[in-house]
């Protein structure tokens, strides 16, 4: 752990830290607006990482067509979520340290967006986006149909409510480790040039 540690604080030594700052201000301030506003994460034009989750979660469900119908219509959350943890893992292994502060904080956002969708599984409000125009809004509903198939619709709000969790979990700590990276370029920026 401690050798580690050292390779982090070794990268962050001569890494430009403000436009990080700024990034990480960012994080934060979408963070508090998912906090405030429960539906903030499916704002299409206030959430920049929504359209681009939106495509990730569809994929999820054609990969996970093998593993049959219920695993196909839950792979989209799923896979909506395993996406950016997998990049974590990617920005340790290639040791982006910043960048895995970032993933971190994609897995939460992406958690806010699912527990939004969860949420609505019972009263089926939110537009959704399908490829059968003349679909089923029943049908067309993953969350409706995950808890519908496990006889657990009541757990919706529940479920939306531990997502939520989850997710501030991973934003808090992507933040946190960010903010200790960016602290520490601060104080070597006297020191050495940077890149």
């Amino acid at each position: 752990m401690r050798n580690f540690l050292q390779q982090i604080l070794a990268w962050a030594r001569n890494k430009l830290w403000w436009p990080r700052a700024i990034l990480l201000a960012w994080l934060g301030f979408v963070f508090t607006q998912n906090i405030m506003d429960h539906q903030f994460a499916l704002n299409r034009i206030a959430n920049i990482f929504n359209a681009f989750d939106l495509g990730i979660h569809e994929l999820g469900h054609i990969l996970f067509i093998p593993f049959g119908t219920f695993m196909t219509i839950l792979g989209g959350s799923l896979f909506q979520c395993l996406f950016p943890a997998i990049w974590f893992g990617i920005c340790i292994w290639k040791r982006w340290y910043f960048a895995a502060c970032f993933c971190l904080c994609w897995v939460g956002f992406n958690l806010f967006d699912v527990a939004a969708y969860a949420a609505d599984a019972t009263t089926r409000n939110l537009p959704l986006v399908s490829l059968d125009v003349g679909a089923d809004p029943d049908q067309a509903h993953d969350w409706y149909q995950i808890l519908t198939r496990l006889g657990h619709l009541n757990w919706d709000l529940t479920i939306a409510n531990y997502l939520r969790i989850a997710g501030s979990i991973c934003i808090v700590l992507g933040l946190t480790m960010g903010l200790a990276l960016v602290v520490y370029m601060v104080r070597r920026a006297d020191t050495e040039e940077p890149v």
